[in-house]
């Protein structure tokens, strides 16, 4: 296996129409890094350039030790799984994987062992003899990703290869490839515009926007230590909730004031956000971090608020409360066996502890 870096990489297509800039990744040795972002961010140019379907316009791409900047992508030693999956239609399964092989001229025997290790590692060793016709988009993933398998290579690239499946079946493959990485002990970077995709495979995830990679962590470093407003709102589901308002120092103690919500900053975070008395800032906190009061909030640190029910949301085991405080609508995160009602009106503990405050004009965060 390989390293894969890539030191200052740019990209601008004609109409200087900038795609991907500076962009600086060390992905490890045997690591699964995940590219996310919103759809436009650069990601998946990203990984073509990685594997020489782009050039790069400015910047080093090296796979372990060697310069790949002009490789050619057949010689760059990568296997590649695009979201369409791209199987041949009148080719068997079997043919299917081992059609790369026999352009590289293995040996037949090699190709048959080659071929059915990998159907025995994916579980379609009884679908060889059928066409991509005859498989469920399941089953072509599964493909794709064995004939990428075959080639034994340094480093596979994943394109959103499980956005065309549905929602069961996203989740079994996640589970699927998370074992898959496991047991090959390959390095592999994926794209996906899928933040829980994410944050369930990672072991490392760079959030791009705009070409830009914003932060470059472990998903519970994403998750608790966002290290702007963006990356905040971005990771997590349902997403963070953001209100803007004053800070107000008065003596010791510091306020957040929205208007119609006014909570005391806790006192660790107090230093930080002195320096922008009479300022506007906003205010974060997750979904899961606001309590209906009396139904399991923290004994210490909260701050009570009255808010009125908009929506409700069942889940299952538990529920989403759309709520509105004056001018400002977020969501609650809570047990689905607490009692709650539309329109009436309910008392909310946030967890101060466990709030974000972002600079109203970097965007970056505070505390």
């Amino acid at each position: 296996m390989a390293e894969v870096r890539m030191a200052n990489v740019t990209k601008i297509f004609p109409g200087d129409v900038v795609a991907v800039k500076d962009i600086n990744i060390d992905v490890k040795d045997k690591e699964f890094l995940v590219l996310v972002g919103p759809s436009g961010c650069g990601k998946s140019t990203t990984l073509r350039m990685v594997a020489g379907l782009e050039e790069v316009t400015e910047g080093e791409i090296y796979i372990g030790d060697r310069l790949v900047n002009d490789v050619p992508p057949k010689d760059r030693d990568i296997a590649m799984v695009f979201q369409n999956y791209a199987l041949y239609p009148h080719m068997t399964v079997y043919k299917n994987m081992a059609f790369g092989l026999k352009l590289r001229k293995f040996r037949k025997d090699e190709i048959d062992r080659r071929v059915r290790e990998a159907a025995e590692i994916l579980g379609i060793t009884d679908l060889l003899d059928r066409r991509p016709k005859a498989l469920s988009g399941g089953q072509r993933q599964r493909v794709a990703v064995g004939r990428a398998i075959v080639r034994k290579p340094k480093v596979f690239l994943f394109d959103e290869p499980l956005s065309n499946l549905d929602a069961k079946l996203r989740v079994q493959m996640r589970a699927e490839l998370i074992k898959l990485h496991s047991k090959l002990q390959t390095t592999v970077i994926y794209v996906t515009h899928d933040q829980v995709e994410a944050m369930t495979m990672g072991s490392r995830i760079a959030v791009m926007k705009d070409g830009i990679i914003q932060q470059i962590d472990s998903p519970l470093s994403l998750y608790n230590k966002p290290v702007n407003k963006f990356v905040a709102g971005f990771i997590g589901s349902p997403p963070m909730n953001f209100m803007e308002g004053i800070i107000e120092v008065k003596d010791e103690d510091v306020f957040f004031n929205e208007g119609n919500i006014k909570v005391k900053v806790p006192q660790e975070f107090a230093a930080a956000l002195r320096p922008y008395n009479n300022q506007t800032v906003t205010f974060g906190i997750r979904p899961e971090d606001i309590y209906i009061a009396g139904y399991g909030e923290p004994e210490t640190g909260t701050a009570k608020v009255k808010s009125k029910v908009e929506i409700i949301e069942p889940m299952g085991a538990e529920i989403y409360v759309y709520l509105t405080t004056g001018k400002t609508p977020f969501v609650a995160r809570i047990d689905a066996h607490v009692p709650v009602a539309l329109d009436e009106m309910k008392t909310l503990a946030f967890d101060m502890k466990k709030t974000h405050f972002f600079d109203n004009t970097t965007e970056k965060t505070i505390v």
